[in-house]
């Protein structure tokens, strides 16, 4: 019984298909001239409750000991003195509103983005804290200075993504340099990608990333700051925080790419109190994390149609 002669080119495009199948997390795209990066922004005040908080965060998922998680100090270091040889991705900063009573909640003026100190003068000594030139608040402006500081120094330093995230949140370090990895695409082509834990707001009829961890592109996190206006802002805001984001961010009037993160959540939360967080950080991520789950519907439609969701 003849058979048909194999062709010459065959086996080595065999050869290529198989190389090609080989695991690629944690390779450079072909063409990038770097890893996708993003700035993690931690939400804490200068209470000092929240200094205990910031100090677990800095004992567990800050100090790992990967050199791809740094502050963003230390980062703007890297892109400015060795941008060739930079290898963190993860830059991180505390974010307090370091202004006084006398500062708006929402930065929307001429002066200074941020300063160095809370309205106290205290400054941190661990070199890690962004003071936000506002009053300290959480749903009247915090998050949208935030996102327009991060977007003023995202093209100068390479920022692909800007992310904020609650500081009884515990968030698994590994897990999140596999989401960049694997699902975050790198400048140019990280365009109106936003994500989160998503909920939907029955007002507004879209999405939004629970405040507890959610990101956006760099794109967007400067419509949110720049683009949008305080006063703008401020006509959008039911006061909810993460729901508010969602609203400046679908003002764009192109399509947002929406990133579900239910189905691989990468942290755990809330953990308020010392001995949670400390159990969680011990305990919990490698059993827990990555978390799955179904929106409840059965518990925000009775609450939507009693007109009581955001």
């Amino acid at each position: 019984m003849s058979t048909a002669p194999v062709h010459p080119a065959l086996p080595r495009l065999l050869s290529k298909l198989t190389n090609s199948l080989h695991p690629y997390q944690n390779e450079i795209p072909i063409g990038a001239p770097r890893p996708t990066t993003f700035l993690l922004g931690i939400f804490t005040t200068a209470r000092e409750k929240d200094a205990v908080q910031n100090g677990l965060i800095r004992q567990s998922y800050l100090s790992i000991g990967d050199a791809r998680i740094c502050s963003l100090e230390e980062f703007i270091r890297q892109a400015e003195e060795t941008p060739d040889e930079r290898v963190c991705k993860v830059p991180y900063t505390f974010v307090i509103g370091g202004g006084g009573d006398h500062r708006p909640t929402d930065h929307g003026d001429d002066e200074p983005l941020t300063v160095d100190s809370d309205h106290h003068g205290f400054a941190d000594p661990n070199g890690d804290c962004t003071y936000l030139n506002i009053k300290e608040n959480m749903e009247y402006g915090k998050s949208p200075s935030w996102f327009k500081y991060a977007a003023s120094i995202a093209k100068e330093y390479g920022i692909d993504y800007v992310g904020k995230v609650d500081n009884d949140s515990v968030i698994s370090p590994h897990l999140l340099f596999q989401f960049i990895d694997d699902d975050l695409p790198i400048t140019p082509f990280n365009r109106r990608i936003y994500g989160g834990l998503a909920q939907p707001s029955a007002k507004h009829s879209h999405l939004y990333g629970t405040g507890e961890f959610y990101f956006m592109s760099s794109d967007l996190a400067d419509y949110v700051g720049h683009t949008l206006t305080a006063p703008e802002r401020n006509e959008l805001m039911e006061h909810v925080e993460d729901a508010d984001m969602a609203s400046f961010i679908f003002t764009n009037p192109n399509p947002i790419k929406f990133m579900n993160l239910r189905n691989f959540q990468l942290w755990t939360h809330p953990k308020k109190t010392a001995e949670e967080f400390s159990a969680a950080w011990d305990n919990e991520l490698d059993v827990k994390l990555p978390a799955r789950s179904e929106l409840a519907w059965w518990h925000v439609c009775p609450i939507f149609m009693a007109g009581k969701g955001v």
